[in-house]
């Protein structure tokens, strides 16, 4: 089971970054939500080489990565949906679902596909809220930004986040800063 979840955005080519949050937080899973601009397998390598074993990543594609190598590209996923500890994840990078103009889209995109957190980048904004009572049947969205872990805007600090299960899969969320 996967206890420990690092959720990282926008490290825009300063991977150091990722680097040292992995070296400090020992996670058992990672989730990059775009605008990596480095070689993402680099960072599955960390990964791998601290944990001694097979971590697993979710790299998602930000609008600054579509200029990289087509190798690079074919790692990195626009949108990520899957399950995890009886949650259903929606990750994006954002600019798609146009998060710079209110997160109402990113939030019936998950409804509509099942998922009860949503993740996105992008505006290098930490965000952490849960939107309940929307779609047919009175759904709650957890949506969940990160910030940026290289370019912070807003006068934040360098930050990430950590997701937490515990046995009941029941989590919590920390925003932290390098």
């Amino acid at each position: 089971m996967i206890k420990k979840v690092l959720i990282v955005s926008d490290s825009h080519g300063k991977s150091k970054n990722v680097k040292e949050a992995i070296g400090k937080e020992k996670p058992d899973m990672l989730i990059h939500l775009g605008d990596i601009e480095d070689d993402p397998e680099k960072l599955r390598r960390w990964l791998d080489e601290r944990a001694k074993k097979s971590i697993p990543a979710i790299f998602i594609q930000g609008n600054c990565d579509r200029y990289m190598s087509s190798d690079v590209n074919s790692v990195l996923k626009q949108v990520a949906m899957f399950e995890l500890n009886d949650h259903k994840f929606f990750c994006c990078h954002g600019h798609v679902q146009g998060v710079n103009y209110g997160l109402e889209n990113l939030m019936y995109i998950a409804i509509e596909n099942g998922c009860d957190i949503a993740m996105y980048g992008h505006t290098h904004t930490p965000f952490n809220d849960v939107f309940d009572g929307f779609g047919d049947a009175g759904e709650s969205v957890h949506i969940l930004n990160p910030g940026s872990i290289s370019l912070p805007r807003g006068g934040n600090p360098k930050s990430y986040m950590i997701m937490k299960f515990d046995d009941n899969n029941d989590y919590e969320v920390e925003l932290k800063s390098l």
